[in-house]
């Protein structure tokens, strides 16, 4: 029988939850995430995704890559078979997710406490995950994905962006899991503070979005 969410996958305590918190719950189901980013646009992000990636492996046959907050690690694709690819995300229920052709180690785990040693990765992939982190946790996220990524490797982050103006935007801004959407602005200037930016593109889906490649900010 097929895997779907139901009452009994919700928080022991859902009943004190906001309606808002318990959508959120059903949508981050890993099944139905995936469909509701294929009906937003997935393959229009994966367009401008998808090039960024290969440059990373172009020169290197054999790597890791970390993936923060990756879900169903629908973007594993994306890297050869013979890499490494980390996909650490904080709910439990990604573990059950059907193996794919190219092999993927799971982890249950926090953006905040990356469960890697120092230089593990090749690449940190952090795409849709900002918005899931309040202002707390957004800087140390950042400085996570830092400390995993090895001296001149590289870092993709890509997520949609608050925009005032666009009313439709915000309309599912209000439907989605996280609730701490940010402008462009933010999101730049905070990666700034530890990365190296080498190139930032900017597209509309559902969300205006920004895909940005970056090197660690040298000790």
């Amino acid at each position: 029988m097929e895997d779907v969410p139901n009452l009994a996958d919700l928080h022991p305590y859902s009943l004190r939850m906001s309606f808002r918190d318990v959508l959120g719950r059903i949508v981050s189901h890993p099944r139905v995430n995936e469909f509701q980013t294929r009906l937003l646009g997935r393959s229009r992000v994966e367009a401008h995704l998808s090039p960024v990636a290969a440059r990373t492996f172009a020169a290197l046959p054999i790597g890791t890559v970390v993936d923060i907050g990756g879900g169903t690690a629908r973007s594993r694709s994306m890297w050869p078979a013979g890499w490494t690819y980390y996909s650490i995300d904080p709910d439990a229920r990604v573990l059950k997710v059907e193996p794919t052709e190219k092999p993927i180690e799971r982890l249950v785990g926090d953006a905040s406490a990356l469960p890697l040693p120092n230089n593990t990765a090749d690449v940190v992939l952090m795409q849709c995950v900002s918005h899931h982190l309040d202002d707390s946790i957004w800087p140390v996220s950042l400085a996570e994905a830092k400390r995993v990524l090895k001296p001149g490797g590289s870092f993709i982050f890509l997520d949609g962006v608050w925009r005032k103006r666009r009313w439709f935007s915000r309309v599912f801004w209000k439907l989605d899991a996280g609730h701490f959407p940010r402008t462009s602005d933010q999101l730049e200037s905070a990666i700034a503070k530890e990365f190296q930016v080498i190139e930032t593109d900017r597209f509309n889906v559902v969300h205006h979005s920004i895909l940005v490649t970056a090197l660690p900010m040298p000790e």
